[in-house]
């Protein structure tokens, strides 16, 4: 079941969140806890999270201002990868956010996460810049993609 953050103790849930993404990433989790309380408490700011026999086994969370929306974090456990749940995230937030009115989608992946790349291609992201050195442990460029939720109307 996918629930929002307001479903949640957010002690609680920033453990979670944690917790899921210290086993999700290769070199643990690129934030601490702290973090993810203080992204947890913003009111910009939403997660979703995919609960299985109540434990957390994966979340989106964004960020929206205005009409732009950024993936801040997407992590799924380990044992639970390939199983489609990213992607299940993935569609909840982008048709939830469509219903928002949400005018664009951005995020950053590592350049090396091709199956990342590919789940997000699949969704209709594309690749639009680059940022040089912005992962760390190890250091890696970012590519920056971005779908469009809504489409321009030209008026005569």
């Amino acid at each position: 079941m996918i629930e929002e953050k307001t479903a949640f103790n957010d002690t609680k849930l920033a453990q979670a969140l944690w917790q899921v993404s210290d086993d999700a990433f290769l070199n643990g989790s690129p934030w601490t806890k702290e973090q993810f309380l203080s992204d947890i408490q913003q009111p910009q700011t939403n997660y979703l999270v995919l609960n299985q026999a109540d434990e957390i086994i994966g979340f989106i969370g964004y960020a929206k201002v205005l009409d732009e929306v950024e993936v801040t974090n997407l992590a799924v456990l380990t044992s639970e990868q390939h199983k489609g749940v990213a992607r299940q995230l993935l569609q909840e937030m982008l048709q939830r956010e469509k219903a928002n009115q949400a005018h664009s989608v951005f995020l950053e992946v590592r350049q090396s996460n091709i199956a990342a790349q590919h789940l997000y291609e699949s969704e209709k992201f594309r690749q639009v810049g680059k940022r040089k050195a912005y992962y760390h442990d190890p250091v890696e460029d970012a590519v920056i993609m971005c779908t469009k939720l809504k489409t321009e109307v030209m008026k005569p």
